[in-house]
């Protein structure tokens, strides 16, 4: 964790095994309930993001700004073993996703999310591309989700053992992780991401895809929370140390002491 004045963090080192050889990932998550918090993270922008973020205006985007900004620089710097995460720059693509650079040759690249006070980055070699996705379970957005989804992807979030509610904010959350695989967040229409099946393990959840069968993504639910991780499937990786760190994270924000 830093330093008190800034949000805290959390990290994990992600080792995913793949055919011939093993790749390494890295994952941040940040939360603090206080604005102050965040914009202590300022320091850590690069002349290029400051001058982005001195055009926001609401602070509702600011701390989401800041949120992401900070986790991704963390998840980059933990992986690539970068002492200074400001040594970090974190672009806008074309699409607006997040395009990580830094000294040095490594190919690392970068996913970021963020929800309320809680900011997430995984960071992964390019040979292995990854999205991750936060979203909170909002029973008032019922309607909305339910018509990003086909009849046939509602049965089957009837059909898994959680309120409905849930599982249509599970299934978002897995077409948003596997959009920014993509690169292209959901500008795409949602139904390219149609999912197949879902399988249940250990309280981990992993989603298969129609149109894209060589990835999955896994979801863990944190009240009041979801976030799904997509990858390649035949990356193979421990789930349960996100899970876990997931659960510490909720028994946190439900006792207040974050």
């Amino acid at each position: 964790m830093m330093a008190s004045d800034l949000p805290e963090t959390w990290t994990a080192e992600l080792i995913l095994k793949g055919m011939d050889r093993n790749y390494m990932a890295g994952l941040c998550l940040c939360y603090s309930r206080r604005m102050m918090a965040y914009m202590q993270t300022v320091k850590f922008l690069q002349a290029k993001e400051r001058e982005y973020f001195d055009t926001l205006q609401f602070e509702r985007r600011i701390k989401s700004y800041l949120a992401g900004r900070y986790a991704g620089k963390r998840a980059v710097s933990f992986l690539i073993g970068e002492e200074k995460p400001e040594r970090v720059l974190i672009e806008h693509g074309i699409f607006h996703q997040p395009v990580a650079v830094y000294p040095g040759s490594s190919k690392v690249q970068v996913s970021i999310t963020h929800c309320d006070d809680l900011g997430a980055a995984i960071a992964f070699p390019e040979a292995v591309p990854m999205g991750i996705d936060i979203e909170r379970i909002c029973p008032e957005k019922k309607d909305v989700l339910e018509r990003q989804l086909t009849v046939r992807e509602q049965d089957l979030a009837k059909s898994i053992p959680f309120a409905y509610e849930t599982a249509l904010t599970l299934f978002w959350t897995v077409k948003e992780s596997m959009s920014k695989v993509l690169k292209t967040g959901l500008t795409s229409s949602v139904g390219i991401f149609l999912i197949e099946k879902t399988e249940i393990n250990d309280r981990v959840i992993v989603s298969h895809f129609v149109h894209f069968p060589q990835y999955c993504a896994a979801s863990f639910i944190f009240e009041p929370y979801i976030c799904s991780i997509a990858y390649p499937k035949r990356a193979v990786w421990e789930t349960g140390m996100v899970r876990d760190l997931l659960d510490d994270l909720s028994g946190l924000l439900k006792g207040g002491r974050v």
